[in-house]
């Protein structure tokens, strides 16, 4: 364990922002975290996994940066009919769903080829295509902070939810160690639910996709529709698409026609923050070294050398629109670091 002084994290976010950390070290064992927080007890501490859904406002982050190395990812338990799978936190995201995949284990293909790591993503309970983490997870172990002991969270403890969960708004008291999945080893049928889905699937000739065709679909999906943030500065989804009752939504169908919601619930309806920026007029918008991606104006993009206070500004000046014109507050998925 080597811990690093003023370390550019250029390379540990996505949005490519040349951002010093005052301390940095990458810990691969349990017993590292340990050593670190007895170490720096009191020192200000952000944990990170791949950087891909991070903005940093400042140049400059005066504390230390602890990133998750730990990895390792194996069967725990497993029947005729299921399967419970553990990965490690520093495990990158794709790789362990192709693993499961590989395996012939259903239940996370839907979540192919979304950026990140294993440790991130109960924290946003990622999603896409009509699944989400909180459909198969079983628990997460966690570090916690104050009592240096590990603590299990078990699905409903971890309160998950669209693009929430309890780890999120915790202060870093927890730091992410595993998470526990349960996965099917039969399935009758594949969810294929998402318009997109079924056209990709019709493209390639598959009437009856197993899970690697879907995977596949998901993949030339993302292909065509989302930035490379090797190629150009990103996070993914910058917002999080709001949700609104279903009158509401009638009432703001009614006013705006072009904009599109999906039914969640007998009550509630979930908005397309794409439908609502492009009706506002700012698609393809750009200012200075900022501007949304022209196939999907919900992802914004570092054009160049952006700061990331410029590309807040640009997110603020977006928000405020859309509160303006539909009265919708629209949230930031990204998490914006001080």
């Amino acid at each position: 364990m080597f811990i690093k002084k003023d370390f550019s994290l250029k390379k540990f976010n996505t949005f490519g922002i040349n951002v010093y950390a005052r301390y940095f070290v990458e810990v691969k064992s349990i017993e590292e975290i340990k050593k670190i927080f007895d170490r720096y007890p009191s020192i200000s501490k952000l944990f990170l996994g791949n950087g891909s859904n991070i903005l940093f406002l400042k140049n400059y982050y005066p504390g230390l940066i602890i990133k998750m190395g730990i990895k390792g990812k194996k069967v725990i338990q497993e029947n005729n009919y299921q399967v419970i799978v553990k990965a490690c936190a520093g495990e990158n995201w794709d790789e362990f769903v192709n693993w499961t995949i590989k395996k012939g284990f259903s239940g996370l293909e839907n979540l192919s080829f979304i950026p990140g790591t294993v440790g991130a993503a109960p924290i946003q309970n990622i999603g896409a295509y009509g699944a989400e983490v909180k459909d198969t997870l079983m628990k997460v172990q966690a570090y916690e902070i104050d009592n240096r002991k590990i603590r299990e969270f078990t699905r409903e403890e971890c309160q998950l939810k669209y693009r929430y969960s309890f780890f999120k708004h915790s202060g870093n008291k927890f730091m992410i160690l595993s998470v526990f999945f349960l996965l099917k080893k039969k399935y009758k049928e594949l969810n294929t639910s998402y318009v997109e889905i079924q056209k990709e699937l019709e493209n390639m000739n598959i009437k009856m996709p197993t899970i690697n065709n879907l995977s596949q679909a998901i993949f030339n999906i993302r292909h065509r529709k989302l930035p490379n943030p090797k190629k150009i500065g990103n996070a993914g989804s910058f917002f999080i698409n709001p949700i609104v009752g279903i009158l509401d939504f009638k009432k703001l169908k009614y006013q705006h026609p072009a904009i599109i919601g999906y039914n969640i619930s007998n009550h509630k309806v979930k908005l397309s923050a794409n439908s609502l920026i492009e009706n506002i007029k700012w698609k393809e918008k750009k200012i200075g070294n900022v501007g949304m991606y022209e196939k999907k104006p919900i992802i914004l993009v570092n054009y160049g050398k952006a700061t990331g206070m410029e590309i807040y500004s640009f997110s603020e000046k977006i928000m405020k629109n859309i509160k303006k014109k539909f009265g919708i507050p629209l949230s930031r998925e990204v998490n914006v670091i001080q």
